[in-house]
């Protein structure tokens, strides 16, 4: 799909064609595969999906000029992508960098629903911050070479918990992408451009809608420490612990995800004023 910019996203879309809405963003350095146990669930519900790769993420474009990979411009990009869509007020659900980027959406009144799996803005990411300043700049020539399969692995290990496992394949689809060198090249800028800071209450009392927050106990990549308190401050927050769950909890539970997501998105709306934790 190409938007008004030319930037051109790739959008796995399910569900019947007059369907409620509802758009799955990715975290950083994955790609839409990460829906790969929920889409089927959420359309045979209702849903009309959309699942964008990001910019400079899986098949979508990856450029490289200075200030593609802001918070702003990310969020931008999505917002032309709903405009593209003709979508107004989807519910949202997203994940990691995906969440910070769902949050601003939220906050510029695009989302009518949110949930979060892991959000950045909501954990500690201080790890990936540290690493910044000696990040090199890599050549097209070598980006590729830079990412091997056993690397993809390596980071697949890290990123899960204790209630899943991964497959061969999915090793191979989240590799297959780093053979773009661009890919690579950007996955690297986003460390520098994108905003990975802690949110404040002040700015998590903007989001009006009903949010369901959700973070498993073993997540070391955006670390929960004060995630729970923080998610007090929205107005109309919920907040939900994955005992054993990683960082990637919709591949590694996705019967208990999708039947968390289903209850939210269909039942939120029943008692908007309420909050549970």
């Amino acid at each position: 799909m190409t938007l008004a910019s030319g930037l051109g996203l790739r959008v796995l879309e399910s569900g019947p064609p007059d369907g409620t809405p509802l758009v799955l963003l990715h975290g950083w350095a994955i790609s839409a595969y990460l829906w790969r146990h929920n889409i089927a669930a959420l359309a045979a519900a209702g849903y009309r999906v959309h699942a964008p790769d990001l910019p400079g993420h899986g098949l979508s474009d990856a450029p490289l000029a200075k200030g593609s990979y802001t918070l702003e411009a990310l969020a931008d990009d999505i917002g032309a992508l709903l405009d593209t869509l003709n979508l107004e007020h989807p519910m949202m659900v997203a994940q990691s960098m995906g969440g910070r980027i769902a949050i601003e959406l939220a906050r510029r009144h695009r989302v009518s629903r949110l949930a979060l799996f892991g959000p950045v803005g909501f954990g500690d990411v201080s790890q990936a911050r540290e690493i910044v300043p000696f990040l090199p700049k890599i050549p097209s020539a070598l980006a590729a070479l830079l990412v091997p399969r056993e690397i993809v692995e390596l980071v697949q290990r890290r990123v899960y918990g204790k209630i899943g496992w991964f497959t061969e394949r999915d090793i191979d689809e989240y590799w297959a992408p780093t053979q773009f060198p661009s890919v690579v090249q950007a996955t690297i800028q986003m460390l520098r451009e994108f905003d990975w800071e802690l949110l404040t209450p002040p700015a998590i009392e903007q989001i009006t809608i009903p949010t369901l927050v959700v973070f498993g106990t073993l997540d070391g990549t955006v670390r929960p420490t004060n995630a729970e308190q923080l998610a007090k401050a929205l107005p109309h927050g919920r907040f939900e612990w994955i005992e054993g769950g990683g960082h990637v909890v919709l591949e590694e539970g996705p019967e208990r995800v999708n039947a968390m997501l289903l209850e939210f998105l269909q039942h939120a709306h029943d008692a908007p004023n309420t909050k549970s934790f």
